[in-house]
């Protein structure tokens, strides 16, 4: 059994986060119904944002997003479209959104709202800034509520750079994964209480919690942004190879000081008084120059080389590695982490599995079901859920449904 077998979903989301939640919770085993409005998720559209191909029968930018979903296209604008939805709830354990709060009012759809209704249903929300304050109603986006209102862009650029360049999905997936956990969790509490309750992850939230040390770092006087020579210490850095290529240094344990100064043909730098000692080695004098004289060594030899030498001393290090090098890394591999598909016609993608491993879930054997068109299971959704062929066609004459 999966660890959410037996559990219904009702996504009503658009773009990144609400989707990419209600696929993690489909990998664990729920059956997940995407409800999409006539035009469907703005995101089919989007696929040029990655480069990646899109056909009648293929579009994996969509798709990493939503595999393993059926798929409704409800006219939440009439009012049988809106009875449509509410039997969905009424037969569900969790609806997922990431409508805004104004907009569910309207609808009728907040926690608040369906909770006498349906007093056991899980209410999942994504929000931008937060359900409270002055900025409740705000449109939220990965780019702006994560990453340039928490520090992120500003303040991990290199010092006397613009902001750094992210790319989609890195707050929308850090919030996908917290509040799977969140749902996953009220489930638990309401097998205990057979209540349901609501849980929400803002942006804002999860990205002043991924950088939490930052804060930390921001509140104690720490200056950003910062350059490679005011790091935290030289030991802790990144150093470019004979290649051009980039390694990063783990020597974050000062008694493995002098073994790595041995190792890289430096036994001298660890007698030298500016590093010889522990309260040395992390002070903030040290730093720079440490970090010059390691720019210099490194310099030698291509990042291959450094990669080979001190993976055979076991001292802590990684190549900076390139987005297009990670779906063929062996370990990445070996772990079941990313999968390649074929689409039926051909077109071939690379997918990421869910940020999870669970001993009755065999990674290398979870499905992949894509996407079809918008409401490509309209049809066969409505009929389970007791409407006859007739009152269905009449739906798609009447443009309730799609």
């Amino acid at each position: 059994m999966k660890p959410l077998e037996g559990i219904k979903v009702i996504e009503l989301s658009t773009m990144l986060a609400g989707p990419m939640t209600a696929r993690i919770l489909a990998e664990w085993g729920a059956d997940v119904i995407k409800v999409e409005s006539m035009n469907g998720d703005a995101w089919r559209d989007q696929y040029s944002t990655s480069l990646s191909p899109c056909t009648d029968h293929a579009n994996p930018n969509f798709d990493m997003q939503n595999i393993n979903k059926r798929f409704i296209s409800l006219n939440l604008r009439t009012s049988d479209g809106i009875d449509a939805l509410m039997k969905l709830l009424s037969e569900s354990d969790v609806f997922l959104t990431n409508y805004r709060i104004h907009t569910l009012e309207k609808m009728g759809l907040t926690y608040e709202q369906l909770k006498e209704k349906l007093p056991e249903l899980i209410h999942a929300s994504v929000l931008g800034y937060g359900s409270e304050g002055e900025e409740k109603y705000r449109p939220g986006y990965d780019y702006t509520a994560f990453c340039a209102r928490t520090g992120l862009l500003g303040d991990l650029a290199p010092a006397g750079g613009p902001p750094i360049m992210t790319v989609a999905g890195l707050g929308d997936h850090s919030v996908a994964v917290a509040l799977s956990a969140g749902i996953s969790a009220a489930l638990y509490k309401r097998t205990v209480t057979g209540m349901g309750e609501k849980v929400d992850v803002s942006l804002l939230q999860a990205g002043t919690f991924i950088l939490s040390t930052g804060l930390l770092n921001g509140f104690n006087g720490r200056k950003f942004p910062r350059d490679r020579y005011n790091c935290s210490h030289a030991g802790s850095n990144t150093y470019q190879g004979a290649d051009g290529e980039w390694i990063y240094l783990a020597i974050v344990d000062y008694r493995r000081f002098a073994e790595f100064c041995r190792v890289v043909g430096l036994p001298e730098v660890a007698e030298d008084p500016r590093f010889s000692t522990q309260e040395a080695y992390y002070s903030s004098d040290s730093k720079r120059e440490l970090t010059k004289i390691l720019d210099t060594k490194f310099a030698e030899q291509p990042v291959s080389y450094w990669h080979e030498l001190l993976n055979a001393h076991d001292l802590p290090h990684e190549v900076v590695r390139h987005f297009k090098d990670v779906p063929h890394d062996p370990q990445v591999q070996a772990n079941y982490y990313t999968y390649f598909h074929e689409y039926e016609d051909g077109t071939k993608t690379v997918f990421t599995n869910g940020p999870v491993h669970f001993s009755s879930l065999d990674p290398a054997s979870i499905p992949c079901h894509t996407s079809g068109p918008v409401g490509c299971d309209t049809a066969e959704i409505l009929s389970h859920l007791g409407y006859t062929n007739e009152q269905i066609n009449t739906m798609f004459k009447t443009q309730v449904v799609r």
